[in-house]
């Protein structure tokens, strides 16, 4: 079960992306005219944004946080997966930023399945109509 706290955070959270023209910033349920203009971002059927940093909502070290980063971009690349860097910042400041990527050209199913071999409690889901949306895992 998510504790409402955390559910919270996830929702309220800013995800930055670093895109080739400069960072957009995504918002839980807000349409991304941004994004919506980069069309390999959102080719179908979508993208999803996945962090290795803090697995199933528990804060780990930095250091812990950035070697499951690194293992996370290797296997990125090793399935030939693509996408740009990100972060989730809580706007409050209370919970540490997370690293991640958007990765290009995934379905709710395999982002699903992303987030779970991760060990996160949710990623974020982008489809062909640029609204970022929680997919619980």
């Amino acid at each position: 079960m998510i504790s409402p706290r955390l559910l919270l955070a996830f929702e309220k959270a800013c995800y930055r992306i670093q895109t080739p023209a400069g960072p957009i910033v995504l918002k839980v349920g807000r349409r991304s005219a941004a994004l919506a203009l980069w069309p390999r971002a959102l080719s179908p059927p979508g993208s999803v944004l996945v962090t290795a940093w803090n697995p199933g909502g528990l804060r780990r070290s930095r250091a812990a946080n950035r070697g499951a980063e690194r293992r996370l971009l290797q296997r990125l690349r090793a399935w030939g997966l693509r996408g740009w860097l990100a972060r989730a910042q809580d706007p409050k400041g209370l919970w540490p930023d997370e690293y991640g990527v958007l990765i290009f050209a995934v379905s709710a199913p395999l982002a699903a399945d992303l987030g779970r071999a991760l060990g996160q409690r949710a990623v974020l889901f982008i489809g062909a109509d640029a609204v970022p949306r929680l997919i619980w895992l």
